[in-house]
C-alpha cells in the first residue's frame, strides 16, 4: 500500500470518528441538558436554558424525592422490572431452544406465531388485556405489570435468542445426548451457559424498556402505592403550573440509574447483539 492510500485511509478513518462523536453528542446532550437543568431554580431554567447554574440546588433532588414519593416508586418499579425480565428472558431461551434444537410439529409455524407480537403496537391490545386482568383479579396489583411486561417483551426476546442459537453448534449438546443426558439436562447443564451472552444483552435490553414502561402503568394501577417511575413522574406537573427544577430532578434520579447499568455493561450488550446475527 502506498503512503498516499495510507493517508487517505487515515483521513477517512478521522472522518469516521468526527461525524461517530458528533452523532454521540447531539444524542447524549439533550441528558445533559436535563442533568443540568436539575441543579437550576424553575426561573434560571427560562432565563438561561443553556448556561450553567449560577448555583448548584442539590436542593432540589432531595425535595423532589420526598414530593414526589419517589422511595416507594423505586421499590415497586425494582419488583415489576426484576419479575418481569426474569420471567421474560427465562421463557423466550427455553423457547428459543425448543425451536432451533428440538423437532416437533409445527415448530416453524409456532415460531412464526410468536413474531407476531414484534408488530403489534401496545394500544391494540389494551383493552383485551385490561378485560383478562379483571376477569382473573389481578388489576390494580403488581401482577397487572409484571405479566404483561414479559409477555410484550417475549417476542423481540425470542426472536434475538433463536438467532444466536443458530450461531452457536451444537456439537457439545450432541455430545452430551450420546452420554446419556436428557433435554432437561442439557439445556440448563450445556445451552443455558453458551448462550448466557445473549441472555446478558435482552436482560439489560428488557430492563430498560419496563422500567420505562407508562402505558399499562396508568391503565392497570389505581392505587398510588402501586405505581411505578415513570407514572409517578406525572405528579410534578400541575394543572396551572409547574416546577421545571423539581421535574429535572425527578427525571434525573429515574434515569441515572438505568443508564449506569448500561455504560456499565454496554459491551456485552453491543457483543450479545453482534452475535445474533441471522444466517
Amino acid at each position: 500500500m502506498s503512503l498516499g492510500s495510507e493517508g487517505k485511509l487515515q483521513r477517512t478513518e478521522i472522518l469516521q470518528y468526527c461525524v461517530g462523536a458528533f452523532v454521540v453528542a447531539v444524542m447524549f446532550y439533550p441528558t445533559i441538558w436535563m442533568v443540568i437543568s436539575a441543579f437550576k431554580s424553575n426561573k434560571e431554567i427560562f432565563r438561561t436554558p443553556f448556561g450553567l447554574p449560577s448555583e448548584w440546588r442539590w436542593q432540589n433532588f432531595v425535595e423532589a424525592w420526598q414530593t414526589g414519593a419517589l422511595g416507594g416508586l423505586y421499590v415497586n418499579s425494582f419488583i415489576v422490572t426484576a419479575a418481569a425480565v426474569i420471567i421474560c428472558v427465562s421463557f423466550a431461551t427455553a423457547a428459543a431452544f425448543a425451536f432451533t434444537r428440538l423437532e416437533f410439529p409445527g415448530r416453524k409455524i409456532y415460531y412464526r406465531i410468536m413474531l407476531i407480537g414484534l408488530v403489534l403496537p401496545p394500544p391494540v391490545v389494551a383493552i383485551p388485556l385490561f378485560t383478562i386482568l379483571r376477569d382473573i383479579n389481578l388489576l390494580n396489583t403488581l401482577w397487572a405489570l409484571i405479566l404483561p411486561g414479559a409477555a410484550w417483551s417475549l417476542s423481540l426476546t425470542v426472536f434475538l435468542m433463536h438467532g444466536y442459537f443458530n450461531s452457536v453448534k451444537p456439537d457439545m449438546e450432541v455430545a452430551a445426548l450420546l452420554d446419556g443426558a436428557n433435554t432437561w439436562q442439557i439445556f440448563i447443564g450445556i445451552s443455558v451457559p453458551m448462550v448466557w451472552p445473549a441472555m446478558l444483552t435482552m436482560i439489560i435490553i428488557n430492563t430498560i424498556n419496563i422500567w420505562n414502561e407508562l402505558m399499562f402503568a396508568l391503565l392497570f394501577i389505581v392505587d398510588e402505592d402501586k405505581r411505578t417511575l415513570p407514572v409517578g413522574l406525572i405528579r410534578f406537573y400541575g394543572r396551572h403550573s409547574t416546577d421545571y427544577s423539581l421535574v429535572f430532578a425527578a427525571l434525573t434520579l429515574t434515569t441515572i440509574p438505568i443508564l449506569v447499568l448500561y455504560f456499565l455493561l454496554q459491551r456485552h450488550v453491543i457483543a450479545g447483539l453482534s452475535a445474533t446475527a441471522m444466517d
